[in-house]
C-alpha cells in the first residue's frame, strides 16, 4: 500500500497524498470524470452526486452498519426521485433526500485510512444539512477501515429554510483522509492556539461570537437573517456556480445593539442566521482544523458546523489584514436567545497533517478558495454580491438605493 511504501505519518492527507491514494485505486475518484485538481483542496476533497436520488418518505434514517440499499431499496421508507427534463432534481425545504455519491472507497479491513466529511461552507450558508453515509458505518461523517462494507457512499440532504435544486455532479460535501484515526493527529489546543489565533482570543481553542456591527452597503450590520420559503421565497434556488441570486430578496441585515456596553443579539425561534466568529484564524502549511459546536452549552438553539478549514486559510489576505474569521450558521429553536458579544459558541480540533501542504502559486489558486479566505461577515458564494448603498425597514428587509 502507497501509505506503508512511503512511510505516511499519522496525520491528514495532503493534496499530494490524496492524488497517490486516487491513483493508487484506494479511493475510485477517476472513474467518476471528474477532474481530482478541480475537486481537491489542501486537505480533502470534493464528493459529487450522481443522478440516483430518493425521497425519504418517512424521514432520516441514521446509518446502523448495515448496506444502506436495505432502507432505500424498501419502498415503505423511500421512492426514486425523477429529474426534471434538464436533469434537475427540486428538493423542497422540510423533506430529507438520499443521493448516491460518483465515489466509492476500496474496502480494505486492514488499511490505515480513516476519513472524517462535513457539508462544504456554501451548503451550510444555506441551511441545508448534508451528511455523509458509508456503507458498514454505524454514524454519519465517518469512515474507519475495520467497519467498512461495499465501499459505497452516500449524501443525505435535507433543505431546511430553502427550497434547493441540485443536478448530477454538484458537489455539497468533502471528506478528509488521515493516516490512522483522527484523535491520533490532534495537536493540543493551549500549544497551539497562540500560533494559529489572531487578535483577542482563548487558549482553550474555542471560538466566540463577534456581535460588532460591520458596514454593509451603507449600514451597520453585525447578522444576515434568511428569507426562506416561510417568508415567500418559494423558488428553488440551484447549488452551484456563484452569484446567481439577489441577496436582497432572501436575506435581511440586523444590526446588533449595545445594552450596558455590550454588544447583544437576539435569536428568533425558527429563523436561520449567519454570524461570525471574534477569533481569526491564520494556518500554517502544516495544520488544518475542523469546527464543532460547543452542543452541551447552546441551549434553544443550533449551530451548523463551520466545517473543515485547511492549511493556508487566513493567510495572504487581498486586503492584508491577518487572519480570517469562520462563518457561524445558527438556527434558532422554540424560545428567544439572547447572545452577547466573546460568548463561546464553538470549538477547533486541529490537526498536524501527514505532510506539508505546498502553497500553489496565486493565479493557480481556485477561486471558490480566494472567496473564503478573503470573507468577513459573508453569505453563501450563490449570492450576489450586497449593492454599494441599501435601505433598511424596520423589518430588517433591505432594498437598494440606486446611485
Amino acid at each position: 500500500m502507497i501509505w506503508k511504501e512511503e512511510n505516511w505519518i499519522p496525520g491528514v492527507l495532503s493534496k499530494d497524498q490524496l492524488r497517490k491514494l486516487v491513483e493508487g485505486e484506494f479511493l475510485l475518484y477517476t472513474k467518476t470524470g471528474i477532474e481530482l485538481e478541480d475537486s481537491s483542496d489542501h486537505s480533502s476533497l470534493d464528493l459529487h452526486l450522481s443522478d440516483e436520488g430518493y425521497e425519504m418518505i418517512k424521514g432520516s434514517i441514521k446509518p446502523m452498519g448495515d448496506e444502506y440499499k436495505t432502507f432505500y431499496n424498501n419502498r415503505k421508507l423511500a421512492k426514486p426521485l425523477k429529474p426534471e427534463e434538464n436533469g434537475e432534481f427540486l428538493l423542497e425545504h422540510n423533506k430529507t433526500y438520499l443521493f448516491k455519491l460518483k465515489e466509492s472507497l476500496l474496502p480494505l479491513k486492514d488499511s490505515m485510512i480513516f476519513a472524517q466529511a462535513t457539508a462544504k461552507s456554501s451548503i451550510g450558508r444555506l441551511d441545508v444539512v448534508a451528511r455523509l453515509i458509508v456503507d458498514g458505518m454505524h454514524a454519519y461523517e465517518y469512515m474507519i477501515p475495520t467497519k467498512i462494507s461495499s465501499g459505497r457512499m452516500f449524501l443525505e440532504i435535507t433543505p431546511i429554510t430553502f427550497n434547493i435544486k441540485v443536478k448530477e455532479g454538484v458537489s455539497l460535501s468533502q471528506i478528509r483522509f488521515f493516516i490512522d484515526e483522527p484523535s491520533k493527529s490532534i495537536i493540543s489546543s493551549s500549544s497551539i492556539s497562540e500560533i494559529v489565533l489572531r487578535g483577542d482570543k482563548h487558549n482553550d481553542g474555542t471560538l466566540a461570537i463577534n456581535l460588532e456591527n460591520e458596514i454593509v452597503g451603507g449600514l451597520e450590520v453585525a447578522a444576515f437573517s434568511a428569507i426562506g420559503v416561510n417568508g415567500g421565497n418559494k423558488d428553488y434556488l440551484p447549488v452551484w456556480g456563484k452569484e446567481h441570486s439577489d441577496s436582497t430578496m432572501y436575506w435581511k441585515c440586523i444590526a446588533s445593539e449595545n445594552i450596558q456596553g455590550k454588544n447583544r443579539f437576539t435569536i428568533e425561534p425558527n429563523e436561520f442566521y449567519i454570524l461570525r466568529s471574534k477569533e481569526r484564524i491564520s494556518l500554517p502549511k502544516g495544520v488544518a482544523v475542523y469546527c464543532q459546536a460547543m452542543d452541551e452549552t447552546l441551549g434553544e438553539m443550533r449551530i451548523h458546523y463551520a466545517g473543515f478549514a485547511h492549511p493556508f486559510f487566513g493567510m495572504d489576505r487581498d486586503d492584508d489584514k491577518e487572519g480570517t474569521p469562520l462563518i457561524f450558521e445558527v438556527r434558532g429553536h422554540n424560545v428567544q436567545v439572547n447572545l452577547t458579544h466573546g460568548e463561546k459558541l464553538a470549538r477547533l480540533v486541529f490537526y498536524r497533517m501527514s505532510e506539508d501542504c505546498q502553497e500553489p502559486p496565486k493565479k493557480d489558486e481556485v477561486q471558490e478558495q480566494k472567496i473564503y479566505n478573503n470573507q468577513e461577515l459573508t453569505l453563501s458564494k450563490f449570492f450576489k454580491a450586497w449593492p454599494q448603498k441599501l435601505n433598511r425597514n424596520v423589518e430588517n428587509k433591505v432594498t437598494e438605493i440606486k446611485i
